[in-house]
Formats: structure tokens, C-alpha cells, sequence
């Protein structure tokens, strides 16, 4: 079986024309997801917990992994949620709610529905305030940040910003929430407390930017364009550094503190870029079946997790770093 996977995995790479000698990514045996067929959006590790989480919004549920055990746990309905965050403080994994245009507030232990706060429009991605316990929450293709507390469970304000918003991250080192707005190809920061912005760094060569993650320690911010860019961003002087070279159409993307590595899920491909003094440099790009647009990393042993789905089911994959 995963002699098989791994050579379907080969020549999708070729078709894709990516170096597939060089990628640092070894693909497991698939993990079936119990619930059938559907799209995934957001995927995150709970490690105080051992769990890894994925937004199922194709069959309204949340996927859950014992990252122990390699084994699926129950299933909770959702909706068809897309962001996820886990709230360390209030004990609670929090979603954003596409359709249903909510926040959902789990509890962290159970799973089950804890609180529901209604806000004006259909959410996509979410970052967590951890200071202030305070959720930001992108209004999915329009110009608009939501904050819940989810302390209290109440929506607080709407912020506006200049474009369609993708994704969102909050930098606890320098207390400011970062967007990327694929609209108008900008990263930009704003004060969590006014909603001001307070800088608009372009994100060109990389167009209709989509991925965002921070490295807290060095400052540096990774935005990634679908057209195969990943800009690189010293937060502290707000200039460009590095642009580096990564698969196509992109979508989410996670900085591993432990390795230095950036991994960007590209739907057909994971391209793994290596954090350098100057900047960052591309180590290679492991194909990945169709429709594998989201990842996490186990902070633990640092292997890759993303998800896909064909005609017949839905699957976790694991990829072991090398």
C-alpha cells in the first residue's frame, strides 16, 4: 500500500514538474477518516492533548486524530466550519462558521459545544489574541475582521480593513495581528486593541496571497501567493528579504519553530522552505494526492499532516521529515 501511494505520489510530481529527489517529506500509509467523502479547509495540533484536528466542512464535522494511537476519535458536528484555533486558557477549541456564520466554542476536553456567538457574515480564517482572549475573525471574501471574546462569548467590534482578507495570524512578540489581503496583494498589520492599521507592505512578486505564518523569535513573516511565490518579511524594518520559489496554487501554510521549515500545502504538493539567516531557501516540493490544500506539524516528532479526499473517503496523511 504505500509503496503504491508513494509511486502515485511520484508522478503526480512529475506531471508537476517539481523536484521530487530533494524533498525532505516521506509520505505514510493513509489514515481513513470515518464520515465519507468531503473537502477540507483548516487543519491544527492540540499537543497538550495529543490530537490533531481538521475542519471536515464537506460533511460538517470536525476530524480528529489520536496522534498517539494513529487512530481516528468521534467525529463532532460542526458545520461547515473553516478556521480553527485552540484556546489554551479557556480550555477550548474554537471554530469559525462558514454557512452559519458563527463562532463555535468547544469544549477542549469533550468536544462538544460549550457556546455559539453569532456574527454578521461567513467566517474563513481565525487567529487568537492568547493576551487578551480575544478571537480575530476574517469575514470570508469581504472587508471586515470580527472580535469575539471568547471569554464571554460576545461579538466586541468589526474592524474594516483595505480588501478580501485569506489568512490571518496574531504575533504574540510584538502584540499585533497580520493579514494577508489577497485583493489588493498586501500583508498587513493592525493594532488588535483600535483595529488601526498601522502598515501595508506589498506582497509582490507573490499575487492573491493566501498563506501567512510568523516566526516569533527573528521577526520574520512568510506570505505565500498562489502563483508559486513565497515572499519573505522582516517585521521589524517591514522589508522584503527573500522570494522564494514554491509549487502553484498554495493555501494554508505552518512555521515549524523546531525545524526552521515553512510548509506550504499547494493542493497537489507540500513545498518545504528552510528558514536562513538572510532569508529562506527552497529544499523541494513531496507530491501529495489531489485536494491537499491544508497541513499541520506535530510539534513532538515534526512530521507533516494533511488531508485529502477522492470518491470513496477522506484520509489523513502523515509525512515523516528525513
Amino acid at each position: 500500500m504505500i509503496k503504491m501511494l508513494r509511486s502515485a505520489l511520484l508522478l503526480s510530481l512529475a506531471a508537476l514538474s517539481l523536484p521530487a529527489v530533494s524533498a525532505p517529506l516521506v509520505p505514510q500509509k493513509p489514515i481513513r477518516i470515518p464520515g465519507g467523502a468531503g473537502r477540507f479547509d483548516y487543519m491544527m495540533v492540540d499537543a497538550a492533548h495529543h490530537r490533531l484536528f481538521a475542519t471536515h466542512k464537506g460533511v460538517k464535522k470536525l476530524a480528529v486524530l489520536n496522534l498517539l494511537t494513529r487512530k481516528p476519535l468521534p467525529s463532532p458536528s460542526v458545520g461547515t466550519t473553516q478556521g480553527i484555533q485552540v484556546d489554551a486558557a479557556a480550555n477550548a477549541v474554537l471554530l469559525g462558521g462558514e454557512d452559519e456564520k458563527r463562532v463555535l466554542i468547544l469544549n477542549r476536553r469533550t468536544l462538544s459545544i460549550q457556546a455559539v456567538v453569532p456574527v454578521p457574515g461567513p467566517v474563513d480564517a481565525i487567529a487568537l489574541d492568547t493576551k487578551n482572549g480575544l478571537l480575530y475573525a476574517d469575514h470570508d471574501d469581504h472587508a471586515q475582521i470580527y472580535v469575539v471574546d471568547v471569554h464571554h462569548d460576545k461579538l466586541m467590534h468589526v474592524y474594516a480593513i483595505p480588501g478580501q482578507p485569506e489568512y490571518i495570524c496574531y504575533d504574540a512578540a510584538d502584540n499585533t495581528i497580520y493579514q494577508n489581503v489577497k485583493s489588493t496583494n498586501q500583508l498587513v498589520a493592525m493594532n488588535p486593541k483600535t483595529g488601526a492599521i498601522t502598515h501595508k507592505w506589498s506582497t509582490l512578486p507573490a499575487t492573491l496571497p493566501h498563506g501567512l505564518a510568523i516566526d516569533e523569535k527573528t521577526g520574520m513573516a512568510f506570505s505565500a501567493g498562489v502563483n508559486g511565490k513565497l515572499v519573505v518579511f522582516n517585521l521589524s524594518t517591514g522589508k522584503k528579504i527573500a522570494t522564494v520559489p514554491i509549487a502553484a496554487h498554495v493555501d494554508q501554510i505552518i512555521f515549524d519553530p523546531g525545524t526552521k521549515r515553512v510548509y506550504c500545502a499547494c493542493r497537489r504538493a507540500i513545498s518545504v522552505v528552510q528558514e536562513t539567516a538572510s532569508g529562506a531557501k527552497l529544499l523541494g516540493s513531496a507530491a501529495v494526492p489531489a485536494n491537499s490544500h491544508t497541513l499541520a506539524v506535530d510539534p513532538v516528532t515534526h512530521s507533516v499532516w494533511t488531508t485529502y479526499y477522492d470518491k470513496s473517503g477522506s484520509y489523513f496523511l502523515e509525512l515523516k521529515v528525513h
